[in-house]
């Protein structure tokens, strides 16, 4: 299910209606968008890997900052703590930025997408400070382009004793902000008519019970008058996409399409349409 804040924008004790024409109210939510590195985690189980190669500085630095990368993408995804794996791999000189290395891995870890440290390479940046260099790549198994993603970066820490793997855990924390949610502020619009039924739809719909605002619009479809039936299917539309399925989303507005085409449709369709390609 989609994660999503909702701020209600109008109490009901304030919205005005007329007796005959059903009436929109709107709600404001923060959606949940793929992060800025374009690569979308919500709702897949994915693994972080990191090489080690038997330098003792470089090792320990690696699987810290693996640490503190699947931590921080934990508390964004909801997951819980540990649900994110981290796997040591021992650099045997293979292709690790080859697609079919890290589909190996993605089936070995059985996610649906894995993240892979390379060993990092190490520089002297002045006393007790050193120059660590970051690749990272990320393969997810359920995109259809079947791309990989590279990324590289680099820190400088002070490799004091006991001071590097607090250090590289907070890097982790710090690399994982590219692959967290972007969150992007949206109103949507909910209509009502003005009797009971249609009100305790939408304070359920206030409440995010998008499947008990849904079990009352699915009551009001045997109705003969095609505009109210018409707005009820927009509605239910609306709660689909909420919910994340969008092709049930497409289906219910093109019921309701088909029934009366209403002005909020086509706004509504473009969003399905967007999430769809995505």
């Amino acid at each position: 299910m989609m994660m999503k804040r909702v701020v209600v924008l109008l109490s009901l004790c304030c919205l005005l209606v007329t007796a005959c024409l059903p009436s929109r109210h709107a709600v404001h939510v923060e959606m949940r968008y793929p992060s800025k590195s374009g690569i979308e985690l919500f709702g897949k189980t994915f693994s972080v890997v990191y090489l080690t190669d038997g330098d003792q500085t470089g090792d320990m630095f690696n699987e810290s900052l693996a640490e503190g990368f699947a931590a921080e993408l934990e508390k964004d995804y909801g997951t819980g703590e540990g649900s994110v794996g981290v796997y040591s791999l021992e650099d045997k000189g293979g292709l690790y930025s080859h697609k079919d290395t890290l589909f190996n891995l993605v089936l070995e870890t059985g996610g649906d997408a894995v993240f892979l440290f390379d060993k990092v390479a190490i520089s002297n940046a002045g006393e007790n400070m050193m120059k660590f260099n970051i690749k990272l790549y990320c393969f997810d198994g359920m995109n259809k382009d079947e791309k990989v993603f590279s990324f590289v970066g680099n820190t400088v820490i002070n490799t004091s004793v006991d001071n590097l793997p607090k250090e590289a855990r907070m890097t982790g924390g710090l690399v994982a902000e590219t692959f967290k949610s972007q969150w992007k502020h949206e109103q949507y619009s909910i209509i009502y008519y003005e009797n009971e039924k249609w009100y305790n739809a939408l304070i359920k719909a206030e409440a995010f019970d998008w499947k008990g605002a849904m079990d009352i619009w699915m009551d009001m479809l045997s109705t003969q008058d095609l505009y109210r039936r018409s707005c009820a299917e927009y509605n239910i539309a609306v709660a689909c996409y909420m919910l994340g399925d969008y092709e049930l989303a497409s289906e219910w507005l093109d019921r309701s399409d088909k029934d009366n085409l209403l002005p909020l449709s086509d706004a509504l369709r473009k969003r399905i349409d967007i999430r769809k390609s995505a």
